[in-house]
């Protein structure tokens, strides 16, 4: 269910972004020689103007664009982090050229071939729920989900590179031991996480998000530790230039008792809060988009067609009540959405006693 207005536009704010990352490290060759370290160089056809990124021992030599302008490669440009082949044995490099310099030889420069730069657009997200909202398993979804996986498009997501393949692996067991363990285990460690969309082996959108530490949110008071403050102001700083902001509210349980209603209640008025401060601290001028995660419905209904039943367009927005509003009056928001989830699939869920303890939990919480 969508909560947008006539005169606002209908592209998701991720779709606008238009800032870009950079790559990666500098790269040393194989044989144990120097970095090579890439440098940027942009066409100089006005027409034109492409830019490429070439390795350092390239200066010196002629470019040549795909327009067809040959121009000379500075030695004197702006790094380019990235990873590029270094020259194939017997290939002149910096060093080649450099003796035949000292040789009193002149030699005619050569052409390289120019490889243009891949613009990667970035989708940064902030996320507002507090602890044991059931964020970090909406999190970890997202990575037994669509990272690996194909679209039918052919885009596929997944991490920057085989090690962080090989980290998001290991991070995801050890949030299942968790899981099975001690139920839904806070965040104790904001980690931020990456994904790209790829086109074929192509980079096209770089996804980043930050977690959230549910305690900031709840134990944070004016007269709080000034560790707890930094923590606080450093949240914040998070939120504000994000182009897309999640709001995770868990639901009550079923039959819920006076006690329930009114910590959904105390819920939905500090998320309300946050999100508020969000916008009113916005830096960017952009709109953002904001998603209402109702979590933990596996909790309250038995499977997906009772939950689809229930949870109708009215129901949803009466349940988000307060945010719906500040959304809706808000022009620092283009487009919403209201999305019901579980924690643990249908059937698998187990509502916790009263006094279970959690794993990591902070004492004075409630939850």
């Amino acid at each position: 269910m969508k909560a947008s207005r006539e005169n606002r536009s209908s592209r998701s704010a991720g779709f606008r972004a238009g800032h870009t990352s950079p790559k990666a490290d500098t790269t040393a060759p194989e044989n144990g020689g120097p970095h090579q370290t890439l440098i940027s160089v942009q066409c100089p056809n006005p027409a034109c103007g492409k830019t490429y990124t070439v390795r350092s021992s390239c200066a010196g030599q002629n470019g040549r664009c795909k327009c067809g302008t040959v121009f000379p490669i500075p030695n004197i440009s702006t790094p380019v982090p990235g990873h590029l082949p270094s020259p194939a044995p017997g290939q002149p490099g910096e060093d080649g050229r450099r003796a035949a310099s000292q040789e009193g030889k002149v030699l005619p420069r050569e052409e390289v071939a120019l490889r243009e730069e891949e613009e990667v657009t970035e989708v940064r997200v902030g996320c507002i729920g507090r602890g044991h909202a059931g964020k970090t398993a909406l999190l970890r979804t997202l990575g037994e989900g669509p990272v690996g996986d194909f679209f039918p498009s052919g885009l596929h997501v997944d991490a920057r590179e085989p090690r962080e393949v090989t980290q998001m692996i290991r991070e995801a067991e050890e949030a299942q031991r968790l899981l099975h363990q001690f139920g839904l285990p806070p965040t104790l460690n904001a980690s931020r996480i990456r994904y790209y969309l790829y086109d074929g082996a192509v980079q096209r959108v770089v996804y980043k998000m930050r977690e959230v530490i549910g305690q900031i949110l709840t134990h944070t008071r004016p007269d709080s530790a000034a560790e707890q403050q930094t923590r606080y102001t450093e949240y914040l700083r998070s939120l504000v230039n994000t182009h897309v902001l999640w709001a995770v509210v868990p639901c009550p349980p079923p039959n819920p008792s006076a006690r329930d209603r009114r910590r959904y209640a105390n819920d939905l008025h500090i998320t309300l809060a946050y999100l508020r401060e969000a916008l009113r601290l916005r830096s960017l001028e952009q709109p953002v988009a904001v998603a209402l995660v109702l979590s933990k419905i596996d909790a309250l209904f038995k499977d997906a067609e009772e939950a689809r039943t229930s949870l109708t367009d009215e129901v949803l927005r009466t349940s988000f009540g307060p945010l719906v509003h500040l959304i809706e009056q808000s022009p620092r928001v283009s487009d919403a959405v209201i999305i019901p989830v579980t924690a643990f699939g249908f059937g698998n869920a187990v509502l916790r006693e009263e006094g279970g303890e959690r794993e990591g939990a902070h004492p004075e919480s409630e939850d």
